[in-house]
């Protein structure tokens, strides 16, 4: 897959909301109207924060790209502005350095955001349009390329816990060096965030903002990760149990490894200089908060090298929805609640990747059952001495 360019091109800066035309400011102001008695508000009413800057973001280097293109934004009307023409150039000036699914995606909240503003204007075409990009797109995105199992995932973040203990109680003193000590303490994070979202696959947002004392809480014998309904995505509480194999590593990290990231000097970014630790569980080197960024590249280390492909967070979450599967078909319902889902079918749909042979494989063991069944009740059911 293309890396999208992290280099914003003239034209693609969003327009902020204020910089917006009055039409459209206007529009959003109507659309983002929280509902009232007897009043069901605006079409984006209910849209998360996330979804709305999102929303912002896109429309807003939309508009931006037609004021690098010479639109007058004030003398035509919003939907007008709209049309496949300058769609079909829009994509041209997207598609370089971007993959299909983020140009797909680009148009799919964009099709979302005119639709809330100008919901009598008829967008079907539109859609179309997403559609189309989104199917092209999909067989680019061949998901079943990151499918590693749940146990794989454990066993290789248990290995680099290994790895990285044994590095830290090595007496040696080329072991003892402060730089070589915050390596294996970097190491030993990362393989127990691995092995957390082997176990317990959450959302990158959820899993980056556990604080201790707050999401986590332990006991002498247990410990449990919570998040109320407000800090999920589907708005439902998450509880579960910090996995029980994990434990004694999880309180070493506590008691003596993330000290070591805490007290450890990184470079500084001098126009960023990362978000304050806190109660943050993860940490990164420095003493900041462990962010997307340092996740992204940790797991990219550590996974490539293993499985010889980047298996991302995200796919943990399908993997483990396709091992819950393959081990117990009829059990659905445990990747639902691991994963988070209000619906099965979003589990079914978008987690769950098949394997031919393992499927057909299902296939010929159930049509040998029938037979082998077939064959005993006609040797039951035969009259003896024939």
């Amino acid at each position: 897959m293309t890396r999208e360019s992290t280099t914003p091109r003239a034209g693609h800066k969003a327009l902020p909301l204020a910089a917006w035309p009055e039409a459209d400011r206007s529009a959003w102001e109507v659309a983002v109207r929280p509902s009232g008695f007897l009043d069901p508000g605006g079409a984006a009413a209910i849209w998360r924060a996330a979804s709305r800057r999102s929303a912002l973001g896109v429309y807003g280097r939309w508009l931006a790209w037609l004021a690098a293109e010479g639109v007058d934004l004030a003398a035509e009307q919003p939907w007008e502005r709209m049309t496949e023409e300058r769609l079909r150039r829009y994509l041209d000036f997207l598609a370089p350095g971007r993959s299909p699914v983020t140009v797909a995606s680009y148009i799919g909240v964009l099709w979302m955001v005119v639709r809330a503003l100008f919901p009598d204007k008829g967008w079907a075409w539109l859609r179309l349009v997403h559609f189309h990009l989104r199917s092209q797109a999909r067989p680019l995105r061949d998901k079943a390329v990151r499918l590693v199992s749940a146990q794989d995932g454990l066993q290789l973040g248990l290995d680099l816990i290994q790895a990285a203990s044994a590095r830290l109680e090595d007496p040696r003193p080329e072991s003892s060096d402060a730089r070589a000590r915050v390596g294996a303490a970097r190491d030993y994070r990362d393989g127990l965030i691995i092995a957390l979202l082997a176990l317990r696959p959450l959302r990158v947002k959820n899993l980056l903002g556990i604080e201790i004392g707050g999401h986590l809480r332990m006991s002498a014998r247990r410990a449990a990760l919570s998040f109320a309904g407000t800090e999920t995505k589907t708005r439902k509480p998450i509880d579960h149990s910090w996995p029980p194999i994990l434990l004694p590593h999880l309180e070493r990290y506590l008691a003596a490894v993330r000290p070591i990231l805490l007290t450890s000097t990184a470079p500084r970014n001098p126009v960023w200089s990362g978000q304050p630790t806190g109660a943050h569980l993860w940490v990164a080197q420095g003493g900041t908060a462990l962010s997307e960024g340092g996740l992204r590249k940790a797991l990219l280390r550590h996974t490539t090298q293993q499985f010889g492909r980047f298996i991302n967070a995200h796919a943990f979450r399908m993997n483990v929805a396709s091992t819950i599967a393959r081990a117990a078909p009829g059990r659905i319902d445990m990747a639902q609640a691991l994963l988070g889902h209000a619906k099965p079918t979003t589990t079914e749909a978008h987690y769950v990747l098949s394997d031919a042979r393992l499927a057909v494989r299902s296939h010929h063991d159930l049509i040998a059952s029938i037979r082998k069944s077939a064959r005993r009740r006609r040797k039951v059911d035969r009259p003896r001495g024939l």
